[in-house]
């Protein structure tokens, strides 16, 4: 794969603005919950917008296509705020709080891997104009994974970062011996961030959608993805083995797998660097097969429930 390098830090990324989008709840949820058809959940994002920044890789052919990032349990958007700060050196990013966590609604009861997936489908049209490029980071992957499968048209390529859950560690005392032996890998800004997601989700919502990753299975959803896909997996991440990378990739129809030396589970957080060079790369080599690169403006609808922000997250 070939890679190009991510702007050095002394560039500035644009600063992020916050925005608040309405979509409609999924109609299994609301089958649950006894909800009227009207219903509907409130998302909250980050966006960072190029404008007139002049970068090596605008000079190379102009601008990435959009890039949305799903982030793992409980910790929303600013899991994904490192890699998208060097992301948007060269391209629109977006980053959710996916329903349930951070500043999205908190619908009740829990919503499943594949009601999260939906809410994102319903999500894309109002904030976008063109086909994105989706990344998951953990259990985002499973979120991603059911989107791409549900609104094809709205997605041009899959980022896996991290996947979970593997097929043969699907059990709570499993998961949480390996979640241990995770902790450690991670910075204590890391945890902080996490303690501060899940506070805001709450124990029983964050137990509850555990249980609904533990249930669902990436390894079928996978083979109705026909954008192109790469898999990542760091070598110091306890929570995703090897085999079950491997496993995902040949489950694609069009798949990539990347293992980064020294990279841990959160890598869109502790190993930004790292993570952004290797997705520029893939765009580049997608962008390549395809014959050219991502269109370079109208990627997001301005207005759409954006405002400056008045705090920092």
């Amino acid at each position: 794969m070939s890679v190009l390098l991510v702007p050095p830090p002394t560039v500035p990324a644009p600063q992020p603005v916050t925005g608040r989008v309405e979509v409609p709840a999924a109609p299994s949820w609301r089958v649950r919950a006894g909800a009227p058809a009207d219903t509907s959940w409130t998302i909250a994002s980050l966006c960072w917008e190029q404008s007139a920044m002049i970068t090596a890789d605008a000079v190379r052919g102009g601008r990435r296509p959009p890039v949305v990032l799903v982030h793992g349990l409980a910790v929303a958007a600013g899991l994904c705020v490192p890699v998208a700060r060097r992301l948007a050196a060269s391209g629109t990013v977006l980053a959710l709080d996916l329903p349930g966590c951070g500043h999205s609604s908190k619908p009740d009861p829990v919503p499943g891997v594949a009601e999260l997936g939906t809410a994102l489908a319903s999500w894309l049209p109002a904030v976008v104009t063109e086909p994105v490029v989706l990344v998951g980071v953990s259990l985002g992957c499973q979120v991603v994974l059911e989107t791409a499968a549900q609104a094809p048209d709205w997605v041009s390529a899959v980022v896996l970062a991290s996947p979970i859950v593997d097929r043969d560690r699907r059990s709570w005392l499993g998961q949480l011996w390996r979640w241990r032996l995770e902790r450690a890998t991670q910075s204590r800004r890391l945890r902080r961030l996490q303690v501060t997601g899940y506070r805001r989700a709450g124990v029983r919502r964050v137990l509850r959608t555990f249980a609904a990753a533990l249930a669902d299975r990436p390894e079928d959803k996978i083979a109705r993805v026909g954008a192109p896909v790469l898999v990542c997996r760091g070598t110091r991440d306890p929570l995703v083995s090897d085999e079950w990378a491997a496993q995902l990739r040949r489950q694609a129809p069009d798949a990539r797998l990347v293992r980064m030396p020294g990279v841990v589970h959160a890598m869109s957080h502790d190993n930004p660097v790292e993570f952004a060079r290797v997705i520029h790369g893939f765009l580049d080599e997608v962008a390549a097969s395809r014959g050219g690169a991502g269109r370079a403006d109208g990627a997001y609808r301005r207005g759409a429930g954006v405002r400056t922000p008045t705090a920092a997250r």
